[in-house]
């Protein structure tokens, strides 16, 4: 990054920002801050401000920022409540780093989450509302939420650097109605960029039950934490070649076909039978090996219990379709199961193969339209 004195910065792992008054070296620079003193700073802790750039209004403040990302053989896992930076009322809401390393197999793309503030309290407390940037832009993002079929509420738009997250609200489980139904907008920039990406219109929606279900909480190695996901775009969808939008189905098969290989270790992996398609087998037998011992009720909820994990699972890391097998018995567990879709709006029942299965097994359609 080439700097020269009268450039408007900001600092890249503490608050506040200011002038490039003088060049001490080629790594780094002399920084008048707002009270007055000059102060020696390397080059690589700095971001520039471009002036009148559509986003120098978003800049132009003291930055609640922690996004420094360490060489993959220094990086060094970062304590929660370390990690974690203060409220500053003057912003409005927290920028942090996420835990690059540790997702490294996740698609890089724009993610929703809703965090329980206590982990140890998944179905109790309240809840934080975060933007996941996991890509190396800077994402000037809108984020709206649903009032009526016609009306939107602005609730928030900021920057949010590149491999960092944004914290939006802290709700209660009260609100969780008004705060499950909304669009998120993204534009995606950098001050080099080999190619174009189109902005992001995705519109999500979560049912609030889903909250109140242990089962329904992920692990998301992003923010090292277990919350309800939704991953609204990938950056790879968004490109735009040869002046028209690459959309998924026009991606080469073969970088496709890469990209779907790279799948995050998740729950629902274990059974996957295709790219984004699995196969899993309800029956005790096949679930633990101990079963034999187990009362008939905790046999169902253990199953019940699996499903929903599985579930939870294949919908958080884009799974299109999964066949559970429940077997034919008395249909109580196929029962159950009806019943547990019964939290979900992105999904459709099918008939599983009856040539395959007979009548023990139900497919599972689930549309990625963000919504879950």
């Amino acid at each position: 990054m080439e700097l020269k004195v009268g450039d408007k910065v900001r600092f890249l792992n503490e608050k506040g920002g200011g002038i490039i008054t003088g060049l001490i070296s080629t790594s780094m620079v002399k920084v008048a801050i707002e009270e007055g003193f000059e102060v020696p700073v390397l080059v690589n802790d700095l971001i520039k401000i471009e002036p009148n750039g559509a986003a120098d209004r978003f800049f132009d403040r003291p930055a609640n920022v922690s996004v420094k990302i360490p060489e993959p053989e220094t990086a060094k896992r970062i304590e929660t409540e370390k990690e974690k930076t203060t409220y500053d009322e003057s912003i409005g809401d927290l920028v942090s780093a996420i835990y690059r390393q540790s997702g490294a197999g996740l698609a890089e793309g724009i993610y929703l989450i809703w965090e329980p503030h206590d982990q140890k309290w998944l179905i109790t407390g309240n809840i934080d509302i975060i933007l996941v940037n996991n890509t190396a832009f800077d994402s000037i993002f809108s984020f709206m939420l649903e009032e009526d079929k016609t009306t939107f509420a602005g609730v928030s738009y900021d920057v949010i650097p590149p491999y960092s997250k944004i914290h939006i609200e802290t709700i209660t489980r009260e609100d969780l109605e008004a705060w499950t139904n909304g669009i998120v907008q993204v534009i995606f920039h950098s001050h080099e960029m080999q190619d174009l990406y189109q902005p992001l219109h995705a519109h999500f929606k979560v049912k609030a039950s889903r909250f109140f279900k242990e089962t329904a909480y992920q692990e998301f190695k992003l923010t090292d934490s277990k919350a309800i996901i939704l991953h609204i775009g990938d950056i790879v969808s968004q490109r735009i070649i040869h002046g028209g939008v690459q959309s998924k189905l026009d991606i080469d098969p073969a970088v496709r076909q890469k990209i779907d290989a790279i799948t995050p270790t998740a729950l629902i992996d274990k059974h996957r039978t295709g790219p984004r398609e699995a196969e899993v087998d309800l029956h005790i037998s096949a679930l633990r090996t101990d079963y034999t011992t187990m009362p008939l009720d905790e046999i169902l909820l253990y199953q019940i219990d699996y499903f929903s994990r599985m579930l939870e699972s294949a919908i958080t890391f884009n799974y299109k379709r999964v066949t559970f097998i429940h077997g034919i018995g008395n249909g109580v567990l196929k029962s159950a199961i009806i019943n547990q879709l019964k939290d979900y709006e992105n999904l459709e029942l099918r008939k599983a193969s009856f040539a395959r299965y007979g009548n023990g097994a139900i497919e599972i359609v689930i549309h990625n339209d963000n919504r879950a």
